[in-house]
């Protein structure tokens, strides 16, 4: 089975509560998007429209392999439109509230699987019921993890251990698969040629240049370049390292209940789940914090949370950060469900795939929560 063998494979379309009107002091933005994640989509239409970054807000985060259709606020009037080969962003009405997270509803999904053997039929059709009844763990999926990258471990870590050259080298030295050649060869130069910052500058792509220039005027203070980087991206690779401990809480908590639990490898370790659990014996209304230093743990999750926490090596006042002394960057405090139900779930006839004669695709459609992931409730499909 194949999943985003091209964007129409994987589309999803925000649901927002914002309030659509005829006048405002936001404009309220369509942006349809594939091949671009979210933030780099938000930052060409600043570039192109010369519009501030801080006064454009989004709701969620859109994974590039996907045509996703997402709504954005823009300070004041914005009455043009953008038109690239895979950006595409249009005006729609105007409201009185800049967006945020609080205005995502859900999202709505229409995936079609490829590749489909009968085998993988047999199995989708034998899991299906189970994910109607009894939901799936909500788990982080992989998209969460790209800033871990090469096996060097988190970028958040570090800076709870302190090795801020460490973390360093993470941002300047190890390229992401989605890097481009102008970035790749930055990073491969960082590496070969680190602390000769004068040398770096001169071919760093523009996003790199003031940790950079930080770094030649302040040699001795990684911490002071660290603080140069955008809060947004800062709060996202905490919340990477947030979301990896959360899914090890989770997944030894459900192995603490359930006696043949299903387990599926990802890339930062094992998927662990129920295998036909009854709802009425798991509350679908369990929640488990996102780990930060003010968390409150109750009796059956704390002893969980301390193994995992020294299989660390860090304890949950270290997650306060203090040295760093940030300024809107924090590990933030939120709980999140242990159990999703897909709504609208619908799975649809067989037909011949007509990228893979031999074999069969399907499309299924469902809505999700904000901040749960299509791919996992595949993978459990397909588990």
């Amino acid at each position: 089975m194949k999943i985003k063998v091209q964007p129409a494979d994987f589309i999803v379309e925000e649901i927002t509560t914002i309030p659509q009107l005829r006048h405002g002091p936001y404009t309220l933005v369509k942006l349809v998007k594939q091949y671009w994640n979210t933030l780099d989509a938000i930052e060409l239409l600043s570039r192109h429209a010369s519009i501030p970054r801080r006064d454009i807000a989004r709701a969620g985060l859109k994974d590039r392999y996907s045509h996703s259709v997402q709504y954005l606020t823009i300070k004041g009037r914005f009455n043009s439109t953008m038109q690239t080969e895979n950006v595409h962003v249009s005006p729609v009405g105007y409201t009185h509230h800049r967006m945020s997270p609080a205005f995502l509803h859900r999202n709505r999904f229409t995936v079609t699987l490829r590749d489909c053997s009968p085998q993988d039929l047999s199995r989708i059709a034998k899991n299906a019921p189970s994910i109607r009844k009894n939901g799936i763990v909500n788990y982080f999926d992989e998209q969460r993890f790209g800033s871990a990258r090469h096996e060097k471990g988190f970028f958040a870590k570090l800076l709870i251990k302190h090795h801020y050259n460490g973390a360093l080298k993470l941002l300047l030295c190890y390229p992401h698969k989605n890097d481009k050649k102008q970035e790749r060869h930055f990073k491969h130069f960082c590496l070969e040629h680190w602390g000769h910052w004068k040398d770096c500058i001169a071919i760093a792509p523009s996003k790199y240049r003031k940790l950079l220039g930080s770094l030649i005027e302040y040699p001795r203070d990684p911490r002071r370049a660290i603080k140069t980087v955008d809060r947004e991206f800062l709060n996202l690779y905490l919340l990477a390292y947030q979301s990896f401990l959360f899914n090890e809480v989770m997944s030894a908590y459900i192995e603490s209940l359930e006696p043949e639990p299903i387990r599926i490898p990802y890339n930062m370790g094992m998927f662990v789940f129920f295998k036909d659990r009854p709802m009425n014996s798991f509350s679908p209304r369990m929640k488990i914090p996102m780990l930060n230093e003010k968390s409150i743990l109750n009796r059956c999750i704390r002893p969980i949370v301390q193994s995992v926490m020294d299989r660390e090596g860090i304890k949950l006042k270290d997650l306060a950060l203090s040295k760093m002394r940030f300024r809107g960057v924090r590990f933030r405090s939120s709980v999140r469900h242990v159990l999703i139900i897909p709504d609208r779930f619908t799975i649809g006839k067989p037909h011949a795939d007509d990228l893979y004669p031999k074999h069969k695709k399907i499309i299924i459609t469902f809505d999700l929560p904000p901040g749960s992931y299509a791919t996992l409730l595949i993978k459990r499909l397909m588990g």
